[in-house]
């Protein structure tokens, strides 16, 4: 419906009375009245099916960031971001955040599948491959046919917004590199292959008023950061791709870089680095089940 055209038109009714001559009478004020009643119905159909304009998404602060997805979690102290995961977080958590004016990222693991998860049994089996290197339980998937399993995906996009969630953490979103390496995924994974399932990540993301970040995989940078809103990254500072996100920051988009304690961070070399970048630096262990420290 192009209500934009429909708004330059008028209403002409003609009206013959007894005396036989014809006079034309114009309702600019009826006609106004019917059609903010057809673009009120308009608006209503569409939040009632959960339709949002890309407008609506949130502005990801730019840090402290707590980021843990397993343990018990204090958000006490200076936090303004906290980013958990999907399925280990409560609603009330959630809520509890939101109100102590902390912005809350869902962790989703978006291009691996791990044994633990509640929709574990419902991806297809055809879909599930090699294990992933270093974390037992957990199996990379076929995102070439992620049409196989784009309902449980947007399942847990709903979840996350339901829970409350403003923002998603898409992991293994770089599984096409691994493919590059012999620690393959078993599927041939390709650059394109990538793209085109991120594209449709960001696509249902922001129809659902959830903003979405880039993890790590920098050389997809200019693909993704015109329609994407925050990034986060591993061990940028140790592997030297730090360069590569530097755009976020001209674009005014929060780029939060983690190195790991367990790979031998120094804090008094990172955490300069990081504000040279723009950068929010976190200084994290590698489970991700404590509270992280945050750069000064």
């Amino acid at each position: 419906m192009r209500l934009e055209t429909a708004a330059l038109s008028f209403w002409v009714v003609v009206y013959c009375p007894p005396d036989g001559q014809t006079r034309k009478i114009d309702f600019p004020g009826v006609w106004m009245r019917a059609f903010v009643a057809v673009a009120g119905f308009v608006l209503q159909f569409s939040a009632g099916i959960g339709i949002a304009a890309a407008d609506d998404r949130p502005t990801v602060p730019d840090g402290p960031l707590h980021w843990q997805l397993q343990g018990d979690i204090d958000v006490s102290g200076n936090i303004r971001v906290i980013d958990s995961d999907l399925f280990e977080t409560t609603a009330d958590q959630v809520r509890e955040w939101r109100a102590a004016g902390i912005f809350p990222i869902c962790y989703i693991n978006v291009g691996a599948v791990e044994e633990w998860n509640d929709d574990y049994g419902q991806f297809p089996k055809g879909v599930i491959g090699n294990p992933y290197w270093g974390w037992e339980g957990e199996n990379w998937l076929d995102i070439s046919r992620f049409d196989q399993f784009a309902h449980i995906m947007e399942a847990r996009l709903d979840l996350c917004r339901e829970k409350g969630f403003l923002a998603i953490e898409p992991d293994n979103i770089d599984a096409y590199e691994a493919d590059t390496t012999n620690k393959k995924t078993g599927f041939d994974l390709t650059r394109s292959d990538q793209v085109r399932y991120i594209g449709w990540l960001i696509e249902q993301a922001h129809a659902r008023g959830l903003a979405i970040g880039q993890k790590n995989a920098a050389e997809l940078v200019p693909d993704l950061i015109d329609r994407i809103d925050f990034a986060l990254l591993e061990s940028s500072y140790r592997f030297g791709f730090m360069d590569a996100f530097l755009s976020y920051v001209q674009m005014n988009k929060p780029v939060f870089a983690i190195e790991y304690i367990e790979e031998g961070v120094n804090p008094d070399r990172f955490c300069p680095e990081a504000r040279k970048y723009g950068f929010q630096g976190v200084i994290a262990h590698v489970e991700l089940d404590r509270k992280p420290e945050n750069c000064p």
